[in-house]
């Protein structure tokens, strides 16, 4: 039995049994998923910060100059929708679009000043988070975790 399937079975009222969860690893990363978005949540309620905006923010902030185009496919965003969060966090004053002199269609994204400040007001809770959802884990066993992860990524994009 998984964690999840044991941890749902010990929740469950003496009198009913717990739902027995599927076993698949795509089932056991999206449960991951979910519960480490509604921890974000709860911990950045009010800041206007998103998991979805700390991560284009970070891709930008760690890759100045990063092309929109290779930013929706990094993260699997169609290009409208990209393009509009883009506008929107252009429009906070948190990034800046250039146009890439090579080819006018082009877009090169950087963080502006607000931007950075912004990432660094969280980077604090952004450690805290990261450290309650690793913490039982060693060094090692975090960096074979993430090795695992991109593993499984280059099975399903190589």
């Amino acid at each position: 039995m998984s964690k999840l399937a044991a941890k749902a079975a010990s929740t469950a009222p003496s009198d009913a049994p717990g739902p027995t969860l599927p076993d698949n690893i795509g089932f056991h990363i999206r449960i991951v998923q979910m519960r480490i978005f509604r921890e974000f949540y709860r911990r950045f309620e009010g800041s206007g910060v998103s998991p979805g905006t700390h991560t284009v923010l970070a891709i930008i902030r760690d890759n100045p100059g990063i092309r929109q185009r290779q930013l929706a496919e990094t993260l699997m965003v169609r290009e409208p929708n990209m393009t509009r969060l883009i506008q929107s966090l252009q429009a906070s004053d948190l990034i800046s679009r250039q146009i890439d002199r090579s080819d006018r269609r082009a877009f090169h994204l950087y963080l502006t000043a607000e931007g950075e400040r912004l990432m660094s007001s969280v980077a604090e809770r952004i450690d805290a988070l990261e450290e309650m959802l690793l913490g039982g884990l060693s060094p090692v066993e975090r960096n074979a975790l993430r090795g695992l992860l991109n593993r499984v990524l280059e099975n399903i994009d190589p």
